[in-house]
């Protein structure tokens, strides 16, 4: 049995809600109609489902007491007042539920121990930060949560337990969802962090509060927001007009110059497009709205572009599968098979090729030939959005290598690294995040951590630490993104290969297997990741499973 430890970062973790959840009275979700206007009390607005759990029952048992008030802290309503109703007046004011959730199985033994205290055993999956990020748990034993009870006026009420509260998976993706804030990072490249957030009427304000409050702790130092800082929410609420956010800030956003008011408006217009019902914004400061300036394309924060065709090696030419259909890519100055290579990556724009064979990693493009490190043991090379080719050493992983074309070799400290044996080591597509596969004791995890750089782009280190985002049985095979927040993780176990999706606050998925899957690349979405088998099989994702696209593949290149 193991007790579950807080990050020092997060605030304490949660306790409790239903096992098996009645549902006495409900609303579904609205799919139309207006979003009514954001709760100035954050902690008073209410969710689109209501779940009316009963309160404490007069000669309830501890165990009793303990599972009502589990269930009672599912719902938000009036403070979770039916919830405080199981708890000692004096523990009532203390607890605090929205400190953290705890998302788990729903399997919750209960234990009643000989102190007179009772235990719930819960098997997390997830926790959820009072800023809305979410880690994945190691599986592994249960996680414990301790309550003590008293007398109060005869009955059985709850003195102490864990902050917060705690869902089972359905009930939590019914409640809360998964939204995308985007912040700026070096080159004017969007990113975005995932945060999750109660469904309810308050969601626009709570996003722009969050994007106010800028990036998370890890991404602190590689990504920022355009807004000067102490910029508040004048009302402390955003409330909807005709479908559009009213965003009226202090006078600090009078601060902003040319370049940081173009990355607010992005930001804003990118993180709240996926709230229902919002069609738009409009910015004030101080009650004085804020005209939109003509689009200045120097200094416009930019997406980046999708990728769409899988590269591949077959038949000693190298090309991209177009609906089905081999077409040779040009632009090389030499025949990329040449090089015997083992692994392929291609810049985000195609026309440059890092090669890893025998001899190292080399650059191809239509200039020529350069090498770029002759170093025995590395892995897959990758490319970042500002062309530099970066290398690691299995045997090393704590010192990365980024290359530029004219052979400029930057050292890059990454700390997380050491000690560690990666299979695979991935830059994510904005260049912000790196991701590794390892081995662990269970099968294999992944770590990721921040790329700090400089205003140019230059890579100046990673963050000190990493977080695993993905846990998966099996061996390690190949990691690779999908999209700027999720990635595919291929482990082996005999002969099959099971495919796993997760991603930064995302809780990870299987995905089928593939047999004698080898070769993994990724895209901007699951329609576009591919698993090439030991067979030469090129298989796409279809439904739940896999279909065999093409064969006869020698191998398959990544991108970036």
């Amino acid at each position: 049995m193991r007790r579950f430890r807080i990050r020092t970062r997060a605030l304490v973790l949660a306790a409790a809600a239903a096992a098996s959840l009645a549902l006495t009275s409900c609303t579904a979700i609205p799919s139309s109609g207006p979003v009514q206007v954001g709760a100035q009390d954050l902690q008073q607005a209410e969710q689109p489902v209501q779940f009316n759990a009963a309160g404490p029952a007069s000669g309830s048992s501890q165990e009793d007491v303990v599972r009502g008030f589990v269930l009672a802290a599912v719902s938000s309503a009036d403070d979770y007042g039916t919830a405080r109703e199981f708890l000692s007046p004096d523990y009532a004011k203390q607890w605090d539920p929205s400190s953290n959730v705890l998302v788990d199985d729903g399997s919750r033994p209960y234990t009643e121990n000989d102190d007179g205290s009772g235990t719930l055993e819960i098997s997390a999956l997830a926790t959820v930060d009072a800023e809305g990020f979410m880690l994945p748990v190691e599986p592994g034993a249960n996680t414990e949560l301790r309550f003590e009870l008293e007398r109060v006026g005869g009955e059985w009420r709850i003195s102490s337990a864990p902050n917060g509260i705690i869902l089972d998976t359905t009930t939590f993706t019914t409640i809360w969802a998964p939204h995308q804030l985007y912040f700026v990072g070096p080159g004017g490249i969007m990113v975005p962090e995932t945060r999750w957030f109660m469904t309810r009427s308050a969601l626009p304000t709570e996003i722009v509060s969050a994007l106010l409050e800028g990036p998370g702790e890890r991404m602190s130092g590689v990504l920022h927001s355009g807004f000067p800082s102490g910029t508040t929410l004048v009302m402390n609420s955003v409330p909807i007009e005709n479908g559009r956010a009213q965003v009226d800030l202090s006078g600090n956003l009078l601060e902003a110059g040319t370049t940081a008011m173009a990355e607010i408006r992005q930001q804003l217009r990118l993180s709240l497009q996926t709230v229902q019902s919002v069609n738009g914004y409009d910015l004030s400061a101080e009650g004085t709205q804020i005209r939109s300036e003509a689009r200045n394309d120097a200094v416009e924060p930019r997406l980046l572009n999708d990728v769409t065709d899988p590269a591949v090696l077959v038949d000693e030419q190298f090309g991209a599968i177009v609906a089905g259909q081999f077409v040779a890519a040009p632009g090389f100055a030499t025949s990329l098979s040449d090089y015997e290579p083992s692994a392929i990556t291609l810049n985000p724009e195609g026309d440059a090729a890092a090669i890893l064979n025998a001899q190292g990693v080399t650059r191809v493009d239509a200039l020529g030939v350069v090498p770029i490190d002759e170093r025995d043991g590395l892995l897959a090379p990758m490319f970042d959005a500002f062309d530099f080719i970066w290398t690691v050493q299995a045997s090393t992983p704590q010192t990365l290598r980024a290359t530029t074309r004219e052979g400029s070799v930057i050292e890059i400290a990454a700390p997380w690294l050491a000690g560690r044996a990666p299979v695979a080591v991935r830059l994510s597509p904005d260049g912000m995040r790196i991701a590794a596969l390892v081995r662990d004791e269970q099968g294999s995890q992944v770590l990721v951590a921040g790329v700090e750089r400089d205003a140019e782009g230059l890579p100046v280190r990673t963050t000190d630490e990493a977080d695993v985002h993905l846990w998966t049985s099996g061996a390690p095979v190949d990691l690779d993104w999908v999209g700027q927040t999720r990635f595919a993780v291929l482990s082996k176990a005999d002969s099959t290969s099971r495919v796993t999706i997760g991603g930064i606050g995302l809780i990870s998925a299987e995905q089928g297997a593939v047999q004698g899957g080898v070769q993994l690349a990724g895209g901007s979405a699951r329609s576009q990741l591919r698993v090439l088998s030991s067979k030469g099989d090129l298989y796409a994702s279809q439904g739940s499973g896999w279909q065999r696209a093409v064969t006869g593949i020698e191998l398959l290149a990544k991108h970036g």
